[in-house]
């Protein structure tokens, strides 16, 4: 595999897109775990820690975007500039 080739961008999106993944996925497990006492008992308590859940589980969302965004435009759009110009 050679710098520059698709497949070498192929690897670099696959890397981008699989840390972005994790990120949603562990921000998902946290959240679904914080918001079961909900189910079982309705307190204020309970409550509380679910809108904690939905709120981690959409921060992990949004932060994951952003990564990927930032990684994308740190890695991606210089490679292709780099190597669309030889």
């Amino acid at each position: 595999m050679e710098l520059g080739s698709p497949e070498h961008k192929h690897l670099l999106m696959q890397g981008i897109i699989k840390v972005a993944l994790k990120t949603i996925s562990m921000g998902f497990i946290l959240g679904v775990i914080l918001m079961i006492p909900f189910l079982f008992r309705e307190n204020a308590f309970s409550t509380g820690i679910a809108y904690l859940g939905l709120a981690i589980l959409l921060g992990s969302l949004v932060y994951a975007l952003v990564l990927v965004w930032k990684k994308y435009q740190r890695i991606i759009k210089p490679f292709d500039e780099t190597y669309r110009s030889k």
